[in-house]
């Protein structure tokens, strides 16, 4: 019984992807419509894994419909994925295109769920409950192999006529590590079983999924899929700034230094942060009048002369820029920034 667990494994595998894209790499629709992908996979993978241990097989048949369902809909959405990928938003680029596109998936999906003529029985073995399919079951291998033999032809394709060499390595990364994966399950979860009524191996579906999951995931990790995005480019403008900025609420407290600034005013322990920037400077009076014209006249304020202190008492004589930040959508006031030059010979 040790084999629902490996698939157990295998979908917490997959839910760790879409986690880590979801919190990590989730600035565009390429980002979120993957994370999407993984999610719907990893649903798809933890029923197959539950009707396995199912207590009756009358439980197992009915976790297995929406199991089943979800993998045909998981099939369709890796397709889709390469579509997003080689920029060929012109196939499904209306309502009624994208319908007929997950039409056979809804088809197949009835076809589990009212119905008894995808799978012949079910029975236990020493690997869990384990399903025998039908002639019908065919469609569904039929509709496996098309769609993922869509996506992988789209990216072997754009592969070949992009210029671009680094999407080349990514796309035939993730053409040739789903197609082998795609090719194993096809063959030993749905030919054989269909055409033989035996298995002559454990059934692969978690595991295929999980690695064709994990074939995309190292072609973000490995050659950046989806790293260059606005906000990581901000990120890295800031860590690498030759100038220290610091970030304040209105009040004046600091929210957040750069790596420039911590060195400037010897912040290792991160000490600085959570209080007011006011301590950092000499003449507490100056302070209040860069405030005033930042925060009160709503000015942008450029090369405001100051002597700062750090709290090893060393005096910093520096030209300070600061601007107020305002939220996106209202308008608000939610935030100060200074960027500090130290003048000093």
């Amino acid at each position: 019984m040790l084999f629902p667990y490996l698939e157990l494994a295998a979908s917490l595998f997959i839910l760790l992807l879409a986690f880590e894209i979801m919190t990590v790499h989730f600035d565009n629709k390429l980002e979120k419509f993957f994370a999407f992908y993984a999610l719907v996979a990893f649903f798809a993978a933890i029923l197959t894994y539950s009707y396995r241990i199912a207590f009756t097989l009358e439980i197992a048949r009915d976790i297995n419909r929406i199991s089943a369902c979800l993998l045909a809909f998981t099939f369709a959405l890796f397709s889709q994925f390469a579509v997003y990928f080689t920029k060929n938003e012109s196939l499904l680029n209306n309502r009624i295109k994208l319908a007929l596109f997950y039409l056979p998936p809804a088809i197949i999906s009835c076809l589990f769920l009212f119905t008894d003529s995808m799978y012949l029985r079910y029975e236990i073995q020493n690997i869990g409950i384990v399903s025998t399919p039908a002639p019908l079951y065919l469609l569904f291998a039929l509709e496996t192999a098309f769609y993922c033999g869509l996506g992988i032809v789209l990216l072997l394709k754009y592969s070949n006529v992009t210029k671009k060499n680094l999407e080349r390595q990514q796309a035939l990364i993730i053409a040739i590590g789903s197609l082998i994966p795609l090719s194993i399950g096809i063959l030993l979860d749905q030919l054989i079983p269909v055409f033989f009524g035996i298995r002559l191996t454990p059934p692969t579906v978690v595991f295929d999924i999980a690695f064709m999951n994990l074939f995309i995931y190292l072609a973000m990790r490995n050659y950046s899929l989806f790293s260059l995005s606005p906000a990581k480019a901000a990120q890295t403008i800031i860590e690498t700034m030759p100038n220290s900025l610091i970030v304040t609420d209105l009040d004046g407290c600091i929210l957040f230094i750069n790596d420039e600034a911590r060195s400037l005013f010897h912040d290792a322990k991160h000490a600085v942060e959570c209080k007011p920037i006011s301590a950092l400077f000499k003449d507490k009076k100056k302070f209040d009048q860069l405030y005033k014209e930042v925060v009160e006249r709503k000015e942008v304020v450029e090369r405001f002369e100051a002597e700062l202190i750090d709290p090893l008492g060393e005096k910093i004589p520096a030209l300070i820029n600061a601007k107020i930040v305002r939220q996106k959508n209202f308008g608000e006031l939610i935030g100060i920034v200074f960027i500090i030059r130290d003048v000093r010979g």
